[in-house]
């Protein structure tokens, strides 16, 4: 019992922390954060890779999984690092 309550408290560290200092979580957590324009541009930031692309399908990974990005005229402008901007006609986002 005591070591899945240890494995809880190492996971929760980089969390309290952000808290503590007042950081922004994605930053110390790995998480993706995203900025939905409307629904004509998506940008993601702490993305690990591109696993499928076409004009209606974007699938990205993220920590714990990814996103998927569905719609019309899909274009990816650019890509540098982790961070990603997608425009066209977004009609959906999901998590898996």
């Amino acid at each position: 019992m005591e070591g899945k309550e240890s494995a809880r408290k190492k996971k929760k560290w980089p969390e309290n922390l952000a808290d503590f200092f007042e950081l922004p979580k994605e930053l110390l957590l790995n998480l993706p954060r995203m900025t939905l324009v409307g629904n004509i541009q998506f940008y993601l930031e702490n993305y690990g890779g591109i696993i499928e692309y076409s004009a209606e399908l974007l699938r990205l990974k993220i920590r714990g999984g990814e996103i998927i990005v569905r719609g019309r005229n899909l274009a990816i402008k650019h890509f540098i690092g982790d961070e990603i901007f997608i425009e066209g006609e977004i009609s959906s986002l999901e998590f898996q």
